[in-house]
């Protein structure tokens, strides 16, 4: 069956995930972490999207990404992708597909929607216990906003140069949390918590058209997306129901 056209515009922000072939790891130790940042951190300069929000888990990642061209979505997820999955290959011997199908995204409604998304992103490590605080999991966005720690890669460009930049460009929602780092670390801290307590795991998964907001936003994006001559709700598989006889 032909694969719809990607829900993407110029301007948005994006939540995307992608996962290891059948949920099989990809992440097994320190340096399989690091090499995803640094090849990450390649393609981010390269492109020039922001990063909000991340986190690499065992078998599979989460990003949350403001980009001006849509068109830069899927090249920058085909690079990392391809990057990483030679460097796999080439260390642990494999063939094959490492990442399961086609990654997927969601159209987010910034502001409100958009720094719940980050918060639940940055929750998946604790909910499934690999810390008991998320700001403990060294693999993602969260120990940005809660310790203070800038996420500093260093990677050769194109042109094989060295370069480091800061892989985490801040939430708008953050700056508003208060006058000064203290107070906003302490403040997102407060957010997550109640995030944690009050959202249901599922909450943010890829349902809905993959658009993520409020009714207006929904519509909104549903009308756009159509006039492009884009499929905003996939049809269901399989044979159309039969036809009841009056």
């Amino acid at each position: 069956m032909p694969r719809g056209p990607r829900l993407t515009l110029d301007n948005a922000v994006f939540h995307i995930i992608n996962r290891g072939n059948a949920k099989q790891t990809i992440f097994h130790d320190e340096e399989d972490f690091n090499k995803f940042l640094e090849i990450l951190a390649r393609y981010k300069d390269k492109f020039g999207f922001k990063m909000y929000h991340f986190c690499l888990m065992p078998n599979h990642h989460h990003f949350e990404w403001e980009i001006s061209q849509a068109e830069s979505l899927s090249k920058a997820m085909q690079g990392i992708a391809l990057s990483y999955s030679r460097y796999y290959h080439a260390k642990y011997d494999t063939v094959g597909y490492l990442w399961q199908g086609r990654f997927k995204n969601m159209i987010v409604e910034k502001e409100d929607y958009m720094a719940r998304l980050g918060v639940y992103i940055e929750l998946n490590a604790k909910r499934v216990g690999l810390v008991d605080n998320p700001e403990d999991w060294k693999w993602s966005s969260c120990r940005f906003y809660i310790k203070g720690e800038p996420i500093m890669i260093s990677f050769k460009d194109e042109n094989r140069e060295r370069k480091t930049i800061n892989l985490i460009d801040t939430d708008p929602f953050y700056e508003k949390l208060g006058d000064n780092a203290f107070e906003k670390q302490k403040e997102y801290k407060k957010f997550i918590s109640l995030m944690d307590n009050q959202v249901k795991p599922g909450i943010f998964t890829f349902q809905d058209r993959g658009i993520l907001g409020s009714d207006n936003f929904k519509d909104r994006i549903s009308r756009t997306m159509k006039s492009l001559g884009m499929l905003v709700k996939p049809k269901k598989m399989g044979r159309p129901p039969k036809q009841k006889n009056n």
